[in-house]
């Protein structure tokens, strides 16, 4: 009978006796040499809860089951390979499914009659019952380490060393994430200038993720924050349905961002996501409108007009960002009006000399292709990897290589493997399908007919699925006249 001998130990299980992978490895080994099965593959797991399925080596196994490659699947006991009476009835499906048999060498189920079901089920029951319990008790301690200004363990954060000192290097960079936010730079720009800098976070490419919680994070302010942020402001514990405000106090390590440097920017964040003044007006042009002389964001801003009667009204400008900031910028105020003349000018001669646009089209393909060639070059990475894997278990399993070994090889592994798939994620979302050469046209020549009776989200949404990017510019420090627009020109556009 060929067997699949799974063996998991959890970090805090890795000294304790009898839990150790050589531990476990050897009994099972001796287990199926007693009943004289065939070991088909050691699929060993380091490090990894069994609160869940995400493991590595726990899918590689079910993928083999289902490729009816062994008869039975090996464990020391049942709470390595899950504490989760729902993922036991799934295992046990799957296994059911694809005529392959469960052992714990030591214990005694029979998952082939209903008591046996049964009884296997209330085992499981307990151990999920005892991993809860000890989460409430370990969620208690983490909330005093928090209330005492200690870091309730975790990863190390970027900016310090394992004794939370700061690093230098890295808190240069953190200064440097801030500046360029502070610039006006959205976080995905940040992360992309960071990492065409070469400034990465510890060998890892910043995302627009890692950029905003670096940002939002209050312990580069001195503080510890405990809690999971939500949007409605509130903050959740483990539980789902459990919403607690968050805890949130003086820390005891040395803070990279000051206090009034950590306000300025969280209320520049509020402001940017649109519950600020901003939420009175839909700029038709959010999102794409560039300024040509340093290319940053052109972001909304209303001048309220008193009108002889003495009502208010409002007009809506787009102020360069950079400039919004307290940095200089000679870009002058661009009426939204101005904007959308400038954009109908464009159609007009975009009608009358399609160049433009084809030249677009055949950019789109270039890049495509190019995206294709990474994408296989990739998923060969991947499927090589998962060889490797193969190979080292069979190593370990012959005693060429020690526990230690393997580990670091797992870890290695386990890096470049959520690199490639991050990376195929990416290339995955840039290739889905987006307008053709004739959908461009169709839809600029259709938008100056629709323009009038759509209304300003509308508006927005047209703009941005037909256009990338609108480089507007105008001449230094003009002064606008009565009745008439400033000379403002399109400098450069970029399609969808």
């Amino acid at each position: 009978m060929k067997t699949a001998v799974y063996v998991r130990v959890s970090t805090d299980e890795q000294v304790e006796e009898g839990f150790s992978v050589s531990s476990q490895k050897e009994r099972l080994t001796s287990f199926c040499a007693s009943q004289d099965w065939e070991i088909y593959d050691y699929y060993i797991e380091e490090g990894r809860s069994a609160k869940d399925m995400e493991r590595t080596e726990l899918q590689r196994m079910l993928t083999d089951v289902q490729d009816g490659l062994f008869d039975v699947v090996l464990v020391y006991r049942l709470d390595r390979l899950t504490r989760s009476v729902k993922d036991l009835y799934e295992l046990l499906q799957t296994f059911e499914n694809h005529n392959v048999k469960f052992k714990s060498a030591t214990e005694v189920y029979d998952t082939t009659t209903a008591m046996g079901r049964l009884f296997i089920t209330l085992v499981a029951a307990l151990a999920q019952w005892e991993r809860e319990n000890l989460g409430e008790r370990v969620r208690v301690n983490m909330e005093q380490m928090v209330m005492e200004g200690k870091r309730p363990g975790g990863p190390i954060p970027y900016g310090y060393d394992k004794n939370m000192n700061v690093v230098p290097e890295e808190k240069e960079i953190m200064k440097e994430l801030r500046r360029l936010y502070m610039e006006g730079h959205g976080t995905n720009t940040v992360a992309k200038k960071l990492n065409q800098m070469n400034k990465l976070k510890r060998g890892i490419e910043w995302t627009t993720f890692s950029t905003y919680y670096m940002l939002d994070n209050p312990y580069y302010a001195g503080m510890i924050r405990w809690g999971s942020k939500k949007k409605n402001g509130k903050y959740a514990t483990k539980k789902k349905e459990e919403l607690v405000d968050s805890i949130t106090v003086k820390g005891s390590h040395e803070a990279i961002f000051t206090e009034e440097e950590y306000k300025e920017h969280s209320e520049e964040m509020k402001r940017r996501s649109y519950k600020g003044y901003n939420i009175k007006h839909i700029y038709w042009f959010r999102g794409v409108l560039k300024c040509h002389k340093c290319g940053s964001a052109m972001t909304g801003r209303p001048h309220k007009k008193k009108r002889q009667v003495g009502t208010e009204y409002s007009i809506l400008y787009y102020l360069c960002s950079k400039k919004q900031t307290g940095q200089k910028c000679p870009m002058p105020l661009i009426r939204q009006q101005l904007a959308e003349k400038l954009i109908m000018d464009h159609i007009q001669s975009v009608q009358l000399d399609k160049q433009e646009v084809d030249k677009h089209s055949t950019e789109k393909m270039i890049e495509t292709d190019q995206l294709k060639h990474e994408l296989d070059n990739l998923e060969r990475q991947a499927k090589e990897i998962k060889k490797r894997r193969k190979k080292w278990a069979y190593a370990y399993a012959e005693d060429s290589i020690s526990v230690e070994q393997l580990r670091e090889l797992q870890s290695e592994e386990d890096e470049k493997e959520k690199s490639i798939s991050k990376r195929i994620e990416e290339i995955t979302t840039q290739m889905e399908p987006e307008l053709t050469n004739e959908e461009i046209k169709k839809l600029m020549i259709s938008l100056p007919e629709a323009w009038g009776v759509l209304d300003d989200t509308e508006k927005n949404e047209l703009l941005r699925t037909i256009f990338k990017r609108i480089e507007i510019d105008a001449p230094d420090k003009v002064v606008a006249r009565r009745g008439k627009f400033i000379p403002a020109t399109i400098a450069k556009i970029e399609y969808n």
